[in-house]
C-alpha cells in the first residue's frame, strides 16, 4: 500500500513539474517552430516568393524604411511576405536599383488553422536575407507566436490592424500604398 502511494505521489509530482515547465516555455522559438519555419522558407523559395519583385514603398519601424509585400498560398494556407530594406539615406529608387544590397530581413505571416485562435491563427517568423531564422536579444528564434502577450512585437502591433484580422494591407486597405503583389 505504501509503495502504491509513493508511486502515485511521484507520478503526480512529475505531471506538476512537466506542466510548470511547459508554462515557463516561451510561446515562440521552440524546435517545432524553427523546423516549421525552415520548411516554410524552402516552400517560399520554390514558389518564387523570395525572388519575385513587388511594389516598393516607404515605411518605418520596426520593419524597414523601404518595404515590399507579396502574398501567396502555400499548402492551402495564406502567406504574407514582407521584405524589409534598411540603409543610410535609403529611397525607393536606391532599393529598386539594388534590392540585395539593402535587404535587411524578410518577415512572414502564415495562417495556420488552430495555431493561435486568440490571435487570428497567424504563425510569425523573421528571416535574415539568406533564410536563416533571426533571433532576439535573448537568443530566441523569432518563429511561432512571436512576442505573444508582450506589449510590443508582431502580435501586439498587428492586433491593431483594421478589420481585426492582423493584416494592415488587406482587402484594398493599403493606406495609399502600392498594391500587394499576389504570387500564384
Amino acid at each position: 500500500m505504501k509503495a502504491k502511494l509513493l508511486i502515485a505521489t511521484i507520478v503526480a509530482a512529475a505531471f506538476v513539474s512537466v506542466g510548470a515547465m511547459a508554462a515557463m516555455m516561451p510561446p515562440f522559438g521552440s524546435g517545432d517552430d524553427v523546423s516549421y519555419a525552415k520548411s516554410l522558407w524552402q516552400k517560399m523559395e520554390a514558389k518564387g516568393l523570395n525572388s519575385t519583385p513587388a511594389n516598393l514603398y516607404m515605411g518605418g519601424p520596426p520593419h524597414g524604411k523601404v518595404r515590399e509585400v507579396l502574398e501567396a498560398t502555400i499548402d492551402g494556407k495564406r502567406v504574407i511576405v514582407k521584405r524589409n530594406y534598411r540603409g543610410k539615406d535609403l529611397t525607393v529608387a536606391k532599393v529598386a536599383a539594388n534590392r540585395a544590397k539593402y535587404l535587411a530581413s524578410v518577415t512572414v505571416m502564415q495562417k495556420r488553422k488552430g495555431f493561435d485562435p486568440e490571435d487570428a491563427d497567424w504563425f510569425w517568423v523573421k528571416y535574415a536575407p539568406d533564410g536563416t531564422i533571426m533571433k532576439n536579444k535573448k537568443k530566441m528564434s523569432l518563429a511561432g507566436k512571436v512576442a505573444k502577450g508582450k506589449p510590443i512585437g508582431c502580435i501586439a502591433c498587428h492586433a491593431g490592424a483594421p478589420g481585426g484580422n492582423f493584416v494592415f494591407r488587406d482587402s484594398g486597405n493599403t493606406s495609399g500604398l502600392g498594391a500587394t503583389v499576389f504570387v500564384k
